[in-house]
């Protein structure tokens, strides 16, 4: 497990729209030989969450907020990434690389706070998944 440490500036949250409900029973994960990207980005109290197949191609704002695969809250993350096939690796983009890559269009997309970091990076390795944080 790599973990990469940078500071992050601080934005404030805001309320966006709700996302649609997600249906697990229609999901399959195979494996993807170039992983799996990870994005979130704050609702109000909470993080929404973005799951997109890895590519050599750089996503949109508009692919990772739209994307299918997105849920409200860590628990629902957690849902997601439990249907993965064990050994995949999961890459979570922050602002920081966003920021170099991106601009000024990675708008709110960010890192969620350290603790929730941590415990989604411990329900990875007890599910024998790879998250690799990139701040």
């Amino acid at each position: 497990m790599f973990l990469f440490l940078i500071s992050c500036s601080e934005k404030r949250a805001v309320e966006t729209e709700p996302l649609p409900p997600l249906d697990y029973n229609s999901l399959h994960f195979d494996h993807s030989m170039k992983g799996w990207e990870l994005y979130s980005w704050p609702n109000g109290t909470d993080w929404n969450y973005s799951v997109i197949i890895g590519t050599n191609t750089l996503k949109s704002y508009d692919m990772v907020s739209q994307n299918t695969i997105a849920v409200t809250g860590s628990d629902l993350l957690k849902k997601i990434l439990e249907l993965m096939p064990e050994g995949e690796e999961i890459v979570w983009i922050g602002e920081e690389w966003l920021s170099q890559i991106w601009e000024d269009d990675y708008r709110d997309l960010m890192l969620p706070p350290e603790d929730i970091i941590l415990d989604v990076n411990q329900f990875c390795q007890n599910n024998n998944l790879l998250l690799i944080i990139v701040y």
